[in-house]
């Protein structure tokens, strides 16, 4: 691949040069023969994006296909956040995971029965299938590709049951010696509550949501518990979704220097006509004044490190690793976004997903409807 403009995240910078990829993997200019050449003149290219929360359950009510949203949007790694649990985590597996050109890792959900359909009211309201031993069981079976455990806990999903269910969530993931992500919604369980459970290398996703009372934000400043949490490793995701993200509570956070760790998505069925793709999730907070470098690393080397999958070479550009890539536009002028709650606000670029590949494959989207 010659002539892009190449951001590789272990250097951290975007810089003119080539890629080499032989049999499907970088490799080092060696003067081998090459898979081919492609010309990617006047476009960014960045290892294939990482969603560290999508939902890509084929066939539930939720689930959005991991094979048209990843190639539509240079995403080539999703991690489903908590579509399946423990009884139904081997047709999601079946279905999706062993059968899509992206890859595909997943949290499995606390409840047994995953996240229901958001029409049906949270799968947290009948506590008996929040099983910790079920999703134990579950991970363990599934540890190739089961990277932590997921819990949504608020208020619009387990009513009084979420702090409950949170802690059964903690004892599962702790079990098991895995990431605990946790969603977060309206109260409760409280925000404080849900920072004080995460320990070094849990996930608080959704953490720029605008939920009164129950933001990273206290008054002016960020929470002491927040900032807490972070000192110990907890790792602070996007999760923009279709009330994930907040573009006042955004701006707060980036002016008083807490940035997010990771940039996904929280793409599903219902919340894919707000979100539309990673890219503009980037784009979003690149317009709230991230540099665009710093967004790139959000969603290629950070999530993929977060859950140990970098040492494979994921969302990285390292020689050996598998050619996973995404080619944009970045397009200069006036833009406007919305955020997770519909209001509007003003950028002046955007990131246009060209072509994405797979292990060195240009990759088309099956183009399901959304």
């Amino acid at each position: 691949m010659s002539g892009g403009d190449v951001y590789d995240p272990d250097g951290g910078v975007i810089e003119r040069r080539d890629l080499v990829i032989v049999d499907g993997r970088f490799a080092e200019p060696d003067g081998r023969p090459t898979d081919r050449v492609i010309d990617a003149s006047g476009h960014l290219v960045t290892p294939g994006l990482v969603d560290l929360h999508a939902h890509v359950f084929r066939g539930q009510d939720l689930g959005l296909d991991p094979d048209d949203i990843g190639p539509s949007g240079g995403t080539t790694t999703i991690i489903d956040a908590g579509s399946a649990g423990g009884h139904l985590f081997p047709a999601f597996r079946a279905t999706t995971i062993d059968t899509s050109a992206v890859r595909v890792r997943a949290f499995v959900n606390i409840a047994s029965v995953g996240t229901t359909s958001i029409r049906l009211g949270g799968e947290l309201k009948a506590l008996h299938y929040s099983d910790a031993s079920v999703a134990v069981a579950c991970a363990r079976a599934n540890a190739d590709v089961i990277v932590g455990v997921k819990v949504r806990a608020s208020h619009d999903v387990g009513g009084d049951n979420a702090p409950e269910a949170l802690r059964r969530a903690r004892a599962a993931a702790d079990d098991l010696g895995v990431p605990l992500m946790v969603h977060l919604g309206p109260s409760p369980a409280a925000v404080d509550e849900i920072l004080a459970t995460l320990r070094s290398g849990d996930i608080l996703t959704h953490a720029f949501t605008g939920w009164e009372g129950n933001t990273l934000l206290d008054g002016d400043a960020v929470r002491a518990g927040a900032r807490e949490a972070r000192e110990r490793g907890v790792v602070f995701d996007i999760g923009h979704g279709a009330s994930g993200f907040s573009a006042d509570v955004a701006r707060k956070l980036l002016g008083l220097g807490f940035a997010p760790d990771t940039i996904s998505s929280d793409l599903h069925a219902y919340s894919r006509t707000r979100v539309v793709s990673l890219p503009l999730v980037l784009s979003r907070l690149m317009a709230l004044g991230m540099p665009l470098p710093d967004v790139l690393l959000r969603a290629t080397l950070a999530p993929a490190r977060a859950l140990g999958l970098d040492a494979s070479g994921i969302g990285t550009l390292r020689s050996g690793a598998a050619a996973d890539l995404a080619i944009f536009d970045l397009a200069e002028g006036p833009q406007s976004f919305e955020d997770g709650f519909g209001r509007a606000f003003e950028g002046d670029r955007v990131l246009r997903p060209v072509a994405t590949m797979i292990g060195g494959d240009l990759v088309e989207p099956r183009g399901v409807p959304a």
